[in-house]
This record gives structure tokens, sequence and C-alpha cells, in this order.
């Protein structure tokens, strides 16, 4: 075979990244890392100069990983603002908010959010805030909620002046917890606000570029005919909105977890692939209309700037085109290994102008799935498929045989076997055209099926260290969807476009649209409903990164050599990315110790316990609280993250203290992901959650156990004891936080109270039952109602710990429960103050730990 050039981008793309990577981990001045590229270069080109080629790719390597690293440290940080305290809502200690008055331009469309209507979501820069008479005039990036909308949004531009409440975004504070304030801050946003709709007035004037206020029009317009045209149902608009226009605020999170869950996800949002599909579309027409290749590729890159400016121009839609656009000139430049060198160029590109986003779940997808293709998949399908593709041109002439090779010659023979015998019922020209058809279509399935096989491979890595799925049915999902996934885009656009000129010629297309997205909701709801589908897996251990980088160089490496070599690289690629994907190491816990966590799940409650034999025990699941519906999930989004990040892909006990939202809303998902071995409940009224909890249990074949004060058992190395609720307990018509299911957990000579939301009367009959613990998990938050002197007399605990909510507006934990507990000499842990906090019971001795951020 001829030995192909090499990729020197992508090699340069990937050691630049090293750098990053590098600078992250060691403390070196900007200074140093400059000079050392420099220095390094310079010697990289002596050494080209005298003919020494090694130590000058030595050199060129070296000096690009110190390039890295100064480009990361380097890169200077946008400067934001954030208002004075005394601006913010009142802290816990006191029960008061403040509301400000703000003067602010509008720089995020509003948008209506998909649980709730009368919700709207945008996000200002102010010109001034004002707070009893003190005024604060630094520009400040704001993202409010409304409540109480008429349905009119905000737009882009408008000068809004209006009464808030401010608040600080705040992490919650586990390990594994997503950086919401990071995020925030890269959307140059550093506070939030809560306003009602009739508290906002628009004042005159406008404020804004011209070129932001035609995008917003122009964006407006879009989904107005997406969403009212009567193009496509409230369904599939949302989804098409989300699709084409990256507006997702009213997509439903059931559909976006179908979607995660088959590994498709990427149609859902204005990704790479949608990018690329609609630039493929774009360049396959410009060459059917015979420009030439630099002509066709400067109008695709064109059009496609153009759309990703329409449909927002955030951080993935704009790294979605640079790397189309180099890719495109990167192509047309390197022709014999335009792909990988391409892609290496585009990666290069990115990190150059942007070094952090090399730690975006985005960026690593798109570069990882465009490695796959270029560096992996297409050697293969030049030694498999293309031959035989190549082979279907003239299939009439015999002369053509004697120019490919053998095998080619053969298969070329059969075809005009079977079309000789097919012409005799339908004609020469039809039987050909069916031979040739069937066959690229058979072909098509084939590299189709190669194609998205080796991509799932290469990104299974971040799939699991991101969304924790293993991905297993990604493939066959992959197989089944992409087929229609550029006819749906793109008839959709069509439709679009066409509803501006003639409505019946845009139902027509948005018709086509709308069967491709039945067919493609179809199969992701099919294999969603498979168990597999629903697998998910812990965060990866290092040497599962390691693995999975080795078996994407191998293949890289073995792919253009002997066919036997090549696949034998392929085979290391998938054995290791189905070990990346299944294995894990089991729990990160320490054995011989009953571990107690508080987890932050802010105004909630959530208690991992850890038994000394390595049991798991799950203590309620956070949830939101008050009439607000979100599509916010405390299982899935705060409690499993922290589960995951610990090593626990397996509860043996889910246990529930009362039903009250901010105890049992997190833990429908938590069954789902984590199927528990049995459910532990107190007495509690069957209220819609509750029936909805012993449904999803039910369904899973998960036994509920019900339990009451008296019961003692041994479980896993530890004593319980149940101290309520009263075995004779009725419970009223509504919950009440008395229902709450409280647990004495002893191991050896130390003992921890877990103590629900009891309040004052249920406390005084919980410390007639001798309830002496080490530990105590304050009841109900800190409020007045709880933690009474009768308890923490009975309990008389060394360490206590309260659950609580950042800024939360109850004023929990009150000062009266902290003063009480100081009287007793409890040190006193919160999860508000210092997120997750886990003490360690080794029988005679308790020792917190706080988790590092």
């Amino acid at each position: 075979m001829k030995a192909q050039p090499r990729a020197p981008l992508a090699l340069a793309a990937v050691v630049f990244a090293c750098g990053i990577w590098l600078s992250t981990h060691w403390r070196v001045s900007t200074a140093l890392w400059g000079w050392a590229a420099v220095l390094l270069a310079f010697c990289a080109i002596v050494a080209v100069a005298i003919r020494s080629l090694r130590p000058a790719q030595v050199a060129a390597i070296l000096a690009l990983v110190c390039a890295g690293g100064f480009a990361r440290i380097a890169t200077p940080v946008p400067r934001l603002f954030i208002p004075p305290s005394e601006f913010f809502r009142e802290g816990p200690e006191t029960s008061g908010e403040k509301k400000v008055e703000i003067v602010a331009r509008v720089t995020n469309d509003g948008a209506l959010l998909s649980n709730d209507e009368s919700r709207e979501r945008f996000e200002m820069e102010t010109e001034s805030i004002e707070l009893d008479g003190t005024k604060f005039l630094q520009p400040v990036g704001i993202r409010a909620s409304v409540y109480d909308a008429s349905g009119a949004t905000l737009k882009y531009g408008e000068r809004i002046h209006l009464l808030a409440r401010l608040k600080l975004p705040h992490n919650f504070g586990n390990p594994g917890a997503f950086d919401y304030e990071g995020y925030l801050q890269g959307r140059g946003i550093t506070a939030l606000a809560s306003v009602k709709a009739d508290e906002i007035e628009v004042i005159p004037g406008t404020s804004g570029s011209r070129r932001g206020f035609w995008r917003s029009r122009i964006r407006n317009s879009i989904l107005q005919h997406i969403r009212q045209s009567g193009l496509w149902s409230r369904e599939d608009a949302a989804i098409f909105s989300a699709m084409i226009m990256g507006e997702d605020s009213l997509l439903l999170r059931n559909v976006r977890e179908e979607f995660q869950q088959t590994g498709v996800y990427h149609l859902l949002v204005v990704s790479g692939m949608n990018v690329a599909l609609l630039a493929f579309a774009i360049f396959w027409l410009a060459r059917r209309l015979r420009l030439p290749q630099w002509p066709a590729s400067l109008m695709t890159i064109a059009l496609s700037v153009l759309y990703a400016y329409i449909a927002g121009m955030g951080v993935p839609i704009m790294r979605a085109v640079l790397m189309l656009s180099l890719f495109l000139v990167a192509r047309l430049l390197y022709r014999d290994r335009g792909g990988l060198n391409a892609t290496g160029f585009a990666a290069l590109a990115v990190l150059t102008l942007s070094p952090m986003d090399l730690f975006e779940p985005g960026f690593q997808l798109t570069f990882l799935a465009l490695l796959a293709i270029t560096g992996i998949s297409v050697p293969l399908l030049d030694r498999t498929s293309n031959p035989y593709r190549q082979a279907l041109a003239h299939l009439e002439s015999t002369a053509y045989d004697l120019s490919v090779d053998p095998k080619i010659a053969q298969f070329r023979l059969d075809l005009r076997l079977i079309t000789g015998r097919l012409a005799q019922f339908f004609g020469l020209r039809l039987a050909r055209t069916m031979v040739t058809g069937a066959a690229s279509g058979l072909l098509m399935l084939y590299e189709l099926g190669l194609v998205s096989a080796v991509t799932q491979a290469a990104v299974v890595l971040p799939m699991r260290a991101y969304f924790h799925r293993a991905a297993i049915l990604g493939l066959a999902a992959n197989v089944l969807v992409l087929p229609l996934a550029g006819i749906m885009l793109n008839s959709g656009v069509v439709a679009i476009a066409l509803s501006y000129i003639s409505m019946p010629f845009a139902h027509l297309a948005a018709r086509i649209a709308s069967l491709a997205l039945r067919w493609t909701l179809a199969c992701v709801g099919w294999i969603a409903d498979f168990h597999v589908s629903q697998w998910r897996v812990p965060d990866p251990a290092p040497l599962l990164v390691v693995l999975a980088a080795a078996g994407i160089v191998l293949a890289l490496l073995a792919v253009r050599r002997r066919r036997a070599i090549a696949w034998a690289g392929v085979a290391v690629l998938f054995v290791s990315s189905v070990t990346v994907a299944l294995y894990h190491s089991g729990a990160k816990a320490e054995s011989g110790k009953l571990e107690i966590t508080a987890i932050d799940v802010g105004q909630g409650d959530s208690i991992l316990v850890i038994s000394p034999q390595g049991r798991t025990m799950l203590i309620d699941g956070g949830g939101s609280i008050g009439p607000v519906r979100s599509e916010f999930d405390f299982g899935e989004d705060v409690v499993a993250p922290y589960l995951w990040s610990r090593g626990l892909d397996h509860l043996d006990v889910v246990a529930l203290t009362h039903a009250h939202g901010d105890h049992i809303g997190g833990l429908p998902s938590i069954i789902e992901d984590f199927h528990p071995s049995e459910m532990w409940v107190g007495v509690n009224p069957e209220t819609p959650e509750l029936v909805n909890l012993y449904g999803i249990a039910s369904a899973r074949h998960i036994p509920v156990r019900t339990h009451v004060a008296g019961e003692e058992f041994d479980w896993s190395g530890t004593k319980i004891r149940v101290l309520s609720p009263p075995a004779d307990w009725q419970p009223r018509p509504k919950r009440v936080n008395d229902d709450s299911l409280a647990l004495l957990i002893g191991y050896g000579e130390t003992r921890a109270l877990l103590a629900g939301d009891l309040e004052r009367n249920m406390e005084q009959y919980v410390a007639a039952e001798s309830p002496q613990a080490d530990l105590l998990k304050v009841p109900h938050h800190g409020s007045a109602t709880s933690t009474s002197s009768a308890l923490l007399a009975a309990v008389r605990p060394q360490f206590a710990v309260i659950s609580v909510g950042y800024q939360n507006p109850f004023g929990h934990p009150r000062k009266v429960v902290l003063d009480r507990l100081q009287i007793y000499r409890v040190k006193t842990y919160r999860t508000d103050r210092q997120g997750a906090v886990t003490f360690l019971l080794d029988g005679k001795h308790v020792q917190p730990r706080l988790h590092s951020q």
C-alpha cells in the first residue's frame, strides 16, 4: 500500500491540548511558559536548518506544549462586576427580603419556560441598580425569572425599569456538582433576579447594536413561524425550535432524557452534527449547481455563519461553525490527508482562541467524533466499502473491469448477471437502477454502521464522565435515526423558509419533516424502553481515562497499516470502549467505619449512609418546595452526581422520612438510576407524590417496608432503632413534619440520630426513648419549631449538621436554634456554608470531614 503522508496538524492539536492540561496541574509563571515556547521553537528552526530532523521534531513538540500552557494562562479573563452585598437578598439569619430598583437593557430575548408558561426567563445588563438611595452604576449581567408572565416576552435591546430581588448564584457544595456559577460567568452573568411581570416597565429608548437588533427580530420571527403558523403541533414545534434554532426552553425533560438515553442527544440541540447536516446540504446544492470547490466551500461557510448567528451564536454553535469552516479550508489545502489534518487544524484554532474550551464537553465530543470519523472510519471505508462503491460506476463497461482489483471485477460481474436476470421482467434501464440502488443502499448501511460504531467507541469516555451513561444502544439508535436526520432537519428549514412565501408548499415540506420526526421519536422511544438504555455509570477512574486514550491512539496508528493490524487496532478500540463504558471499581468508602454524609441539596434533606461492611442507604432525595413547578430534578441533577462521584451505581436501601417535596422530590430519579434493593418508609398520607413513588418502586419490583417506633434490627454491622412515627400513628389528610421516620443508627459506642423534620411535639416523644447520640441531623433545617431543649438534653450530641438552603427565604437556621446548639456545646456544620459534610463513626469516635470543592 502506498505510504500515506502524516497528519502534523492533528498531532499539533493533541500536543497543544496536553500543554493546556499540564498548565492546570503545574503552576508555572506566564513568562516562563512563553519564553520556553519561543526558545524551543527557535531550537526547532535551527535543527531543521542543520537537517537534524529528530531533534527538530522533539523541540517542536515541546514548544507546542509550552505554547498551550502559555495560551491558557495568558488568555485574559473578562472583567465582571458584582454589586455590594447590601443589594442582595437578606441572608438566612433574617426573614426579610429587599427589592432593588433596576434600569437595564435586555441582552438576550425572553423565553417562556416549558414547565410553566406563566414564567419567563431573560438576561439583561444593568445601567443602574438602586436601593434606599444608594446607586451601583457598573454594568452587571443578570439572569431574571419573571413570574405571572402574560405570554409577551421581552426583546433584545429594550430598556426596562423593574423592581426585583437579587441573589448571588450558588453551586451545590458537593463533589461532582455542576459549576453553575462558572457557567453563568461564561455568559457574563454574576447575579440572579426574581421579578413579577407587573413590576417590569418598558421605557423609551433602545440599547445594543443594530446587528444584534436585527438578529433578535429575525430569530423571533422564525420562532414565531415555527410555533404559531400551524406547520407543526405544539410538541413537534418545541422539538424543531430546539433542533433548528437552539431554543430549548419549551422542551420537556422526558424528551431530553430519552434522547440522552439512546445516545442521539446531538440531534436535539444545535450541535456540530446539525450544523454539519445543514452545511452538507448547502455544499451539495452548490456542487449540483456546478460551482467549483472553492466557491462552494466559501458559500457553505458564509451561510453556516449566518445560520449560527441567527440561531444564537452561543459557544457550542460558534465552535461548531469555526471547526466546520476550518475543516473545509484545510480540506482544500491538505487533500491527501484532508480530514485528519482539517480536524487538527480546526481544534488547534479553537484552542488557541479559547484554551478553556478543552474542558468543555461539547468540544471534547465534537473533536473526538471528528477524529474518529476522519482518522479511523474514513481509512477503514477506503479499504472496505469505497472500492465496491466505485465499482458501481460504469457497470455496463467490461473494459472498466480490467482496471480494478480481481475481487471488485468479480463483484461487477455478479451485479451484471443479476441485472440481466431482472431485465427480463423490468427492462435493462430499470433493472440496472434497481441493482445499483440496492447495492448502494447496502453499502450506505454498512458505512453508517461502521462510522456510528467507531464514533460511539471514541466518545464513550466523555459520555460516561459528563452524562454517566453507558450508551450501550447508541449504535442501534444512530443507525435507525441518522439516515433521516438530514431529511428531517433540512426539510424543516425549507418549511420555515417557504412559510414566508407559500403556506401550501411550506405545509408539504413540514409534513416531510414531521414524518421523519415521527420515525425518530418512535425509534428513540422504543430503544429508551429497553432497560439497558437506562444504565447509569459512576465517574470513571483515572485508569479508564488512560485506557480510553490508548484505545483511540492505537486505532489511529494501526488503521492505515496492513489489514490484520488495522482490524486489530479497531478491535482494541472497541474492547477499551466497552471496558470504559461498563467497568467500575466500587464505592469510595472507608471500610470498618459508619459513614453519614449530609448532601447539599439546598433547602431539603438527603443523607447518604454507608455501613462498616460497605452497604449503602440514601435517606431522602431532596426536592423543590412550594407551588412553583420546575424541570429541575434534585435527584438526577444534584444527588445522583454526588453518588456517581463516590463510585456508586447501586443503592441497597432508599428511605423516605416523610412525603414533603423537599424530601421525596428527588427519589423517583434515584430509584430509576440506582435501582435499590428495598425502600423504607414510615406512616404517611397517600399523596399523589407518594403514590407515584410507590408505582415506580412496584414497576421495578422493589419491596417497600414500613417501619414504626419500637423496631430494632441489625443492618450490615450497625444497629438501627426506629424512634418515630409511633406504631399507632394516624396521619392527617395533609402531610406534616411529624410524619417523619426517625432512625437512631449505632456502630460500636457511636450513634447518629437522623431526625427528619420532627417538630417539638414529636421531639418530646423521641426524647423519652433514650435517643443519646454523638451526631444529630438537626430536624427541619434549623426551624424554630424544632431542635427543642428537651431533645438536645436527651440526645446530648457532640456534633450536629443542618441541611439548609443558601440564603433560603425561611430564615433557616433560626438564630434561636443556633444559640441553643451553642448552649449545649454542639459543634454545628451547615450544608449552605460548608457543602456536603461527612461524619465517620469508627465505633469509639466521630470524625467530621469536609469535601474540598
